[in-house]
């Protein structure tokens, strides 16, 4: 079996351009020198015919008269011409009255001889025709003319005058031409290749380009981009693929979000119905615990320790309430209650409530508030929030730490934010555990139930926003809050009496 390598398209429309052109400038070459040819030879024969019937006009009186010297004058004088080679005059007896020298001498005796040409010259014509002769060892190609001498008005036959003509000249001449036209037709055949081939470059170029583009694309990267300008239907080629890869890689990429989101639906679905009915099953005796304890608590009976291990176990119970309810808030599908509100006062109600675990590091707060519009959110949700972020911030700085609370309106394209930082100079987060601060029940406390900060997220996207933690163990930690503005809540910031009572 023969197995045949397919041809590049470079390599293909440079041999079918060049066979295209080879194949024009052959009928072209060939249909020129046909031309310039047959137009050499007609001038030449119209040249020949002219001469031979001026040689007879000047020889009808010495033909009539029979005057050989001025006859063999007039040959000798045609001969002059340099592509004659004979010149003979006949009488109308087909007999040779005079001719020039070089006739007598370099050709054979039959050429001084007419029978045949002159029966034909009965009707007026110039005769012609391409012959050979023998001069010497060689034959000589020659266009022999026969114009007859008419006398009278009558124009009777009185004889006839023939030359003949060296066609050497004209051959040569023809050849030249012919030479010619094959060179110019070479040239044009190798200009028309060279354009060729830098025609099939600059279409196979970006063709080839496109083509590695399209494989990188196939393998999976579809973050190539094809750099072939527009400008061209090849470019708007690329720039319609380049265009699709990248919705294809934005498709992808929300896919990918969806898929992760939908897994971390179902992990936290599967967690919150575990961790809601273990709250249930613990609240129960929890309650009749912290209730028998508070009854034990009050007897009489008890001393100054015993009481006090009482209030020490009382408190561990609360704690423990504290902790189921954290996880029943996790676990319980949360329905926001919006109505207007202003972002610096639910802040500065938060930061009220925790004051006292600032006041007792000495941490100074800075507010750098900015005027933005009242906004439609959850406001007890938010608050709390709020203070839970500042109460990781008081646990996390130093004595005499800051903690910085800014708001402020970022515009985009598409959305107005309202952005709220809270940063402070504390002992900062690592890396490895920053990945990993948003998971359930994830803490680093020994007395933390992990979902302060996965409750806080849940919030915040459930009002559509967008919250963020950077942290460098060696400058302190920021927590970025987005919530973005419908463009009614731009236009209408006016709060209601149900927010400002709220507040």
């Amino acid at each position: 079996m023969i197995y045949r390598v397919p041809l590049r398209l470079r390599t293909r429309f440079i041999l079918s351009a060049t066979a295209l052109i080879t194949l024009l400038m052959a009928i072209v070459v060939f249909f020129v020198e046909r031309r310039q040819t047959d137009l050499v030879r007609q001038q030449s024969r119209a040249h020949g015919a002219a001469l031979a019937q001026a040689v007879a006009d000047l020889s009808v009186n010495p033909l009539v008269y029979r005057d050989i010297l001025a006859l063999q004058q007039n040959m000798q004088r045609a001969a002059e011409d340099p592509d004659v080679l004979y010149a003979i005059i006949f009488n109308k007896e087909s007999k040779a009255m005079a001719a020039n020298e070089q006739a007598r001498r370099n050709f054979t005796p039959e050429l001084l001889e007419m029978s045949a040409e002159m029966s034909r010259l009965t009707r007026g014509q110039v005769l012609r025709e391409e012959v050979q002769y023998e001069t010497g060892d060689r034959y000589v190609p020659v266009l022999e003319i026969v114009a007859p001498v008419l006398v009278g008005d009558e124009n009777r036959l009185w004889g006839a005058v023939k030359l003949g003509l060296s066609l050497e000249p004209l051959n040569a001449e023809i050849r030249k031409t012919r030479i010619g036209l094959i060179s110019l037709g070479f040239l044009g055949l190798t200009l028309g290749a060279l354009g060729s081939v830098l025609l099939a470059e600059r279409i196979s170029r970006p063709l080839e380009t496109l083509v590695e583009g399209t494989i990188k694309v196939a393998e999976g990267d579809l973050r190539h981009r094809i750099p072939i300008p527009p400008g061209d239907e090849i470019g708007e080629l690329a720039a319609n693929f380049n265009q699709m890869t990248t919705e294809i890689l934005e498709d992808r990429k929300q896919i990918e979000e969806t898929s992760l989101k939908l897994i971390e639906a179902e992990k936290m679905a599967t967690i919150g119905r575990l961790s809601a009915a273990m709250a249930h099953e613990i609240r129960n005796p929890l309650t009749a615990i912290k209730l028998n304890i508070q009854k034990v608590g009050k007897s009489p009976s008890l001393d100054p320790l015993e009481r006090e291990q009482m209030g020490i176990a009382d408190q561990g119970i609360r704690q423990v309430e504290r902790i189921v309810k954290d996880i029943l808030s996790y676990a319980r599908a949360t329905r926001l209650t919006k109505d207007w509100f202003s972002l610096e006062r639910l802040l500065e109600n938060a930061l009220k409530f925790a004051e006292d675990q600032f006041a007792d590091k000495q941490v100074r707060v800075e507010k750098e508030f900015s005027e933005i519009p009242p906004i439609q959110v959850d406001g007890d949700r938010l608050r709390q929030v709020f203070l839970n972020l500042l109460l990781n911030s008081a646990e996390a700085v130093e004595t005499e730490g800051r903690v910085t609370v800014r708001s402020r309106i970022q515009e985009d394209d598409e959305k107005h934010w309202a952005v709220i930082e809270l940063e402070d100079d504390g002992c900062g987060i690592d890396d490895e555990t920053l990945s990993s601060v948003f998971e359930p029940f994830f803490t680093t406390k020994s007395m933390g139930t992990g979902l302060g900060l996965t409750n806080a997220r849940k919030v915040i996207e459930l009002h559509n926003g967008t919250i963020e933690i950077s942290s460098d163990p060696s400058r302190g930690t920021t927590v970025t809050i987005s919530l973005a503005y419908g463009q009614e809540e731009v236009e209408e910031p006016q709060l209601s009496e149900a927010s400002k009572e709220a507040t």
